[in-house]
């Protein structure tokens, strides 16, 4: 068993021997899919958390910057932006205001129509329809 765990212990310091050049080529190479990670350890004999290793500061240190947005609450909102939703708010307001005359001159009408034509209008929620 222990000359099994021989023939597995890598050659050298891994760590010292590739520059940060060579550790990004080789994961660029697994990332495009050229080598998968089985074949890389066998051909630069590194171990497969190494690799993990590399990958992650691969990661951090040339793909974290295109990946993450810069948060949109840390930037001071534009002026045109306050203006446009302060705009927005006053045509919204003005369209409630609008919808609620309609609304109550709606109502009003039913009422005069139920009291000048002795009929009830609105429907009874509780009822059942009858069948005819």
């Amino acid at each position: 068993m222990y000359k099994a765990m021989n023939k597995r212990k890598l050659k050298g310091n891994a760590k010292e021997a590739f520059s940060s050049l060579k550790k990004r080529k080789i994961v660029e190479e697994i990332r495009s899919g050229m080598l998968t990670i089985q074949q890389a350890t066998k051909q630069y004999q590194v171990s497969v958390s190494l690799l993990q290793d590399w990958n992650r500061w691969y990661y951090q240190t040339r793909l974290l910057k295109y990946y993450r947005p810069k948060p949109s609450f840390l930037m001071k909102p534009s002026q045109t932006t306050v203006e446009q939703l302060k705009q927005e708010l006053a045509e919204a307001q003005a369209q409630l205001a609008q919808l609620k005359l309609q609304n109550t001159a709606l109502e009003t009408m039913i009422k005069v129509a139920e009291q000048q034509y002795k009929i009830e209008i609105r429907k009874k929620y509780g009822s059942k329809r009858s069948r005819s």
